[in-house]
């Protein structure tokens, strides 16, 4: 019983440490559709409802996402916290790809507004 709370509470400040590093997990959740990508506070919008279907090889799932800061902190924020979680990402100019396991998370850049950047998130499975 014992070892049991240890793990509980181990595993609580672990995820207490992503979410101060990376901003705020909100309401300790994560995008539908999407069980290993943290709905962040910098989320302003997520457009539509996500598209997800599954795959012999996996599921695949495609969102589009406003954010209320710029691009530059989406891709901050987000590679931090997914590497928190595991993954194993890289930055290019216009997109976060990241990849635990047999799947792979994208965050792509896809245009700006006035109110802040908006993205692009896709998971699909690893080739």
């Amino acid at each position: 019983m014992l070892l049991l709370k240890s793990v509980f509470f181990g595993l609580i400040a672990c995820f207490a440490g992503v979410a101060g590093a990376t901003g705020s997990f909100a309401d300790d959740r994560f995008i539908d559709g999407f069980p290993d990508v943290p709905y962040l506070d910098i989320i302003s919008t997520i457009v539509g409802e996500p598209v997800v279907f599954d795959t012999p090889s996996g599921t695949v799932a495609e969102v589009g996402i406003l954010f209320s800061v710029s691009e530059s902190d989406v891709f901050n924020t987000y590679s931090n916290a997914l590497e928190g979680l595991g993954w194993g990402c890289n930055k290019t100019p216009s997109a976060i790809n990241c990849i635990r396991d047999n799947s792979v998370v994208q965050l792509t850049s896809h245009l700006n507004s006035s109110t802040g950047a908006a993205f692009i998130l896709r998971l699909e499975p690893r080739e």
